[in-house]
């Protein structure tokens, strides 16, 4: 859905002392094309100036910044791998499809726009590094026609593993009637695989450690009894 009254969102998401910054993004999928290869990306229109207060994407630019995100400029900030497979860099041009389309006689046409590609990222994760495209956020709303809605809001917080809690109490206090998710839950699958690492290598050091003591002590009564 939208957020048609999100800067009310805003002020009043960030009336609550563990919220820190708020950044308003416009999300969608679709397809990008090279020169000779094409791919599916997720979308994310953001405001460079209040999304460096919600995430490190601004810490993770290999090529460009993201201040060259104009409103109208009609730019893109492309992971790494997705750069490579289409064989793009900064400063040429890609092409922009969306599955909804428009109506002529001739059938149902996608939309489609052209953008220069402004930089590159690195996440270390490839599910963003191949598939995820930053344009500014006035930019996203054209392409999306969201005219002054956005998608949703970005919600930075001081007490991180506290988000679950956190972000369902704000969307509460502001009336409720919103979708409500938090990094535990986006990413869940990657952070419980981490988890079972864990548990694994704790398993693994725990046999070592044992086998090691029992050494030990074999070695020491061995010692003993050849002294007696």
């Amino acid at each position: 859905g939208r957020l048609a009254d999100w800067q009310e969102l805003a002020d009043g998401a960030l009336t609550d002392p563990r919220v820190q910054a708020v950044a308003p993004f416009v999300a969608g999928q679709g397809l990008v094309a090279g020169e000779d290869h094409m791919s599916g990306i997720a979308i994310r229109g953001i405001d460079p100036a209040r999304e460096t207060a919600v995430s490190g994407i601004a810490g993770l630019m290999r090529e460009g910044s993201l201040s060259d995100l104009e409103p109208r400029s009609y730019r893109v900030i492309l992971g790494v791998d997705l750069a490579g497979a289409l064989g793009v860099g900064p400063g040429d041009r890609v092409l922009l499809m969306l599955a909804e389309g428009v109506v002529t006689p001739a059938g149902l046409i996608p939309r489609m726009r052209r953008f220069t590609v402004a930089g590159t990222f690195r996440a270390g994760m490839y599910e963003f590094d191949r598939r995820q495209v930053f344009m500014h956020i006035d930019d996203a709303a054209r392409l999306f026609r969201m005219g002054d809605d956005v998608s949703g809001l970005r919600l930075a917080l001081g007490d991180l593993f506290g988000a679950p809690l956190i972000v369902r109490e704000v969307a509460e206090s502001l009336g409720g009637g919103v979708l409500v998710s938090d990094w535990t839950r986006r990413h869940s699958g990657f952070f419980r695989s981490i988890s079972i690492t864990k548990s694994i290598l704790f398993v693994i050091l725990l046999l070592v450690i044992a086998v090691a003591a029992f050494n030990i002590v074999s070695t020491l009564v061995m010692v003993v009894k050849d002294k007696q």
